[in-house]
């Protein structure tokens, strides 16, 4: 516990350090919206492609899959995986990236588990 504390507090101040309190200068906004932006689209890649992974592991969608061309399976993978893209990272905690960025089995296991949250709701949606 003590080696947890010890690794998330260096992350904490220097999430911290990146806050601006006036709001008037301006200046650190945007490098601090540019990194939000970079981590989000990192983190929606990984989502999508440990979707396509699951998808393509799920036997129901090997079965619905099997009668359709190519280019329907594409679509709809597409579909659901954009969805899971989208929706998934909301169901992570800035703890979350932060662990994220600094330790990659921590990387694997808050995207598989993003992904878990937010498939089955995409396939149904999709389904619709």
């Amino acid at each position: 516990m003590k080696k947890l504390i010890a690794l998330l507090a260096p992350i904490a101040l220097a999430l911290t350090a990146c806050a601006s309190t006036t709001g008037t200068t301006g200046g650190n906004s945007t490098a601090t919206t540019t990194t939000q932006q970079l981590g989000t689209a990192a983190l929606k890649i990984a989502i999508n492609a440990k979707c396509t992974t699951e998808l393509n592991n799920l036997p129901a969608w090997q079965t619905a899959t099997k009668l359709m061309t190519a280019e329907q399976k594409t679509n709809i993978q597409g579909e659901i995986c954009g969805c899971v893209s989208d929706k998934a990272p909301q169901s992570v905690t800035a703890v979350d990236l932060a662990t994220a960025a600094i330790d990659p089995e921590a990387r694997a296991t808050i995207v598989s588990n993003a992904v878990t949250k937010t498939i089955n709701a995409c396939v149904a949606e999709a389904v619709k």
